[in-house]
């Protein structure tokens, strides 16, 4: 049986909204008879969620290229949503984009039953 009981938790932020992505593999026929597959992403509105800071919001900037400055933020937020986040996956807090990149840690607990509490997601900044 799902768990349908979000654990409490209170957050002064406004509410996130979660995009999902989802991609539509196409394959294309090209001239000499080669496939290829065009991937192409589209992002659905799943839901709203709360959330807190788990750790700071790093901004930097890095040079993946000489002279190419590259603006640069991570994040870690904590939430008890019960959402299944995935790496792609687009959120939108306090009307910056950010995209979820990286492992998601689930907080458990035991009563009798396993009972998920928090999840934390890394995310990276869009620009």
């Amino acid at each position: 049986m799902a768990q349908t009981y979000e654990y409490p938790m209170f957050s002064p932020n406004e509410r996130a909204k979660l995009y999902k992505r989802l991609t539509n593999d196409m394959p294309i026929e090209i001239r000499n008879g080669e496939k290829i597959t065009v991937q192409d992403n589209r992002y659905v509105y799943i839901g709203k969620f709360r959330w807190i800071d788990a750790t700071q919001k790093n901004e930097n900037e890095y040079q993946p290229v000489d002279g190419l400055i590259v603006p640069n933020g991570y994040a870690t937020i904590k939430t008890n949503s019960l959402m299944k986040f995935e790496n792609g996956d687009m959120v939108v807090l306090d009307g910056e984009l950010w995209t979820v990149d990286g492992e998601t840690q689930i907080d458990y607990t035991y009563t009798p039953k396993k009972v998920q509490t928090y999840q934390y997601l890394e995310i990276k900044k869009v620009k």
